[in-house]
């Protein structure tokens, strides 16, 4: 039995979290009509809010693939990913898991060298200076082109 009483406020906060991920594990996500699946999707989004996950965009929904999905823009995209997710990827995201979480390796990977590219599927590829004014890489020499 637990004494909420005695809990200090991120033990509180911590056992809210646990007991909303819990009941969104529980409940049952296949065979839901439109309302139903609205109203689950509207309780994911409390359990996020109250972890404390911040969202440029968590509105939208459409068919596609024989579901509705969702569009998720997360505000931590160091963390999250963006993109069309199903109810249970949402409800996976909430217990830190699934493919909204980016996984990193204990290693840092380190950063592949520069190779340029000069062509893509038979599409020739030219990289141009940012300004009119930035030199051009001698490195890249296919950024090489006239500005006029």
């Amino acid at each position: 039995m637990v004494d909420i009483n005695s809990m200090d406020r991120e033990a509180l906060e911590q056992l809210r979290d646990a007991v909303n991920r819990r009941l969104l594990e529980m409940r049952r996500t296949t065979g839901l009509a439109l309302p139903e699946l609205l109203q689950l999707f509207e309780e994911i989004k409390v359990t996020l809010r109250d972890q404390g996950k911040e969202w440029w965009s968590l509105e939208t929904w459409q068919w596609m693939e024989g579901e509705i999905r969702f569009w998720l823009n997360p505000k931590e995209q160091d963390l999250y990913n963006a993109g069309w997710f199903s109810i249970d990827d949402l409800i996976a995201g909430a217990n830190e898991v699934g493919p909204i979480v980016i996984r990193y390796d204990d290693e840092e990977e380190e950063a592949e060298p520069y190779t340029p590219h000069a062509s893509s599927d038979s599409v020739a590829i030219t990289w141009l200076p940012e300004t009119a004014s930035e030199p051009v890489d001698a490195e890249r020499p296919e950024a090489r082109l006239p500005l006029r």
